[in-house]
């Protein structure tokens, strides 16, 4: 296996120790800024060139010093490291290839140090994304991107499980930014968000007089994410009917449009993600498993926040340097005993709940620092710290939602057992129409056959 060269260019004496640490698989060296023109020109005269510069973003660096970089290094790749989010866009204004936020995480850094240094600067045209950002420590975040590095390079299809907040979309970019598609859109379809009705038109559009408003052509998202990655967000929610018109994109690349008579051929990656058992999905009719056959090729599962605590301190200083900027405040840090409380929480929103509670801190913080009196959050083991506490951080619509949905299965779960599986009797005991009943048993997934005598 080739090892990748790394310099690493910083004033700090101790950067290249600390980076060499985390990077135990290249082979680092070290300069100040004033030396790095010298030491690229020694490495090529050796024949020993660098394959990536680690460049520190506080040294103030230039278009035309990264551009110097690179061509002294005979096309070394500058990836610039920084404190804030800001560094995206400085990045892009230089002309650096990638971002890496400190503090470092190992898994992430040496990821996009591969990733430099495996890709052709002359074809590769890429920009780095503030939004391109997973954190995290411990052996999970290290699997997560050794499985992104192996799948980014395919066009396989992807699932993403985890439980809402767990970051299913921010994975889906990362994948999708690592690929050969990263130039091309990247379109994001909520299945749960869009009504039944207008969900087949969004994906799929329509042809003129297809239907009563239908008054021009229409092209869907489909067609909006020709060549580049559609990701189709809480998948489980996806009715059957549409289900099989996905499941034939998957096999060949083809779809109708409503109302049309000739089919379509589009180039496009699909990323899933759902929150949901498609397993039991898949055992109850509401989910084709076919279709789930098409869509897991390549699983990925995010643990929730409360599985890995360690990550909470690493996520409020990723926060804190997020939104200081924005609030126009000179926040540098937390408290300990204010941190003890965003660790001893076992946020149900995930991640972005915790974003949600920092911003909140941030806000009412009136020092330099936030402390515990600026953290509202519930105590430990008072009524409002369970799952049952209405979760503020998530859009209205979607609590409201699942809130719909936990009303309806537990009626439905009662009217079945009450009138023993018999459809009709509970209709009519429901004031129901039979069919629309029907439809709401199928929609939660609900097996029917079990309260039947």
């Amino acid at each position: 296996m080739r090892v990748s060269k790394v310099l690493v260019v910083d004033d700090r004496s101790t950067a290249r120790e600390g980076i060499a640490s985390l990077l135990p698989a290249c082979d680092v060296a070290g300069c100040l800024r004033a030396d790095a023109n010298t030491t690229l020109r020694m490495a090529i005269a050796n024949g020993a060139p660098f394959d990536v510069v680690l460049l520190d973003a506080s040294l103030a660096p230039t278009a035309a010093f990264v551009r110097e970089l690179v061509t002294v290094g005979g096309g070394v790749r500058v990836l610039l490291s920084t404190d804030g989010e800001e560094g995206a866009a400085l990045a892009v204004q230089i002309g650096a290839s990638d971002v890496v936020a400190r503090p470092f995480v190992a898994a992430e850094l040496a990821f996009r140090v591969e990733r430099a240094a495996s890709q052709d600067l002359r074809a590769d045209k890429r920009r780095p994304r503030k939004s391109d950002v997973l954190i995290g420590t411990g052996a999970w975040i290290k699997e997560l991107y050794d499985r992104i590095a192996m799948v980014a390079a395919t066009d396989a299809t992807v699932a993403i499980f985890g439980e809402s907040g767990t970051g299913k979309e921010l994975v889906a970019r990362t994948i999708h930014n690592s690929s050969r598609r990263h130039d091309a859109p990247f379109v994001v379809v909520n299945c749960a968000a869009i009504p039944e009705a207008l969900l087949e038109d969004e994906l799929f559009g329509h042809v003129r007089g297809a239907f009563t408003d239908a008054t021009r052509d229409r092209d869907g998202l489909l067609v909006a994410a020709h060549t580049g990655t559609l990701f189709l967000d809480e998948i489980g929610e996806m009715p059957l009917a549409l289900q099989a018109k996905l499941l034939r994109v998957l096999q060949s690349q083809e779809f109708r449009r409503i109302g049309d008579d000739a089919d379509r051929q589009v180039d496009v990656r699909i990323i899933t993600a759902t929150n949901r058992d498609l397993d039991q999905l898949v055992a109850s009719g509401a989910f084709r498993q076919d279709l789930f056959y098409r869509i897991n090729v390549f699983p990925l599962h995010l643990p929730p926040l409360r599985a890995r605590p360690e990550d909470v301190p690493l996520l409020v200083h990723h926060f804190i340097n997020k939104y200081r900027v924005r609030l126009g405040k000179a926040i540098g840090g937390i408290a300990p005993a204010a941190l003890a409380r965003f660790v001893a929480y076992e946020f149900p929103g995930n991640v972005r709940e915790l974003e949600n509670k920092v911003h909140q801190a941030m806000v009412v913080a009136a020092g330099p620092m936030i402390v515990d009196a600026d953290v509202q959050l519930p105590a430990p083991g008072s009524a409002t710290s369970g799952r049952s506490r209405v979760d503020i951080s998530r859009p209205f619509r979607e609590v409201k939602q699942e809130a719909i949905d936990a009303f309806e299965v537990a009626y439905l779960t009662d009217l079945l057992r009450a009138h023993h599986g018999n459809l009709a009797q509970a209709a009519r005991a429901a004031g129901m129409d039979r069919k629309n009943l029907w439809s709401l048993v199928e929609r939660h997934a609900i097996d029917r056959t079990k309260f039947k005598k």
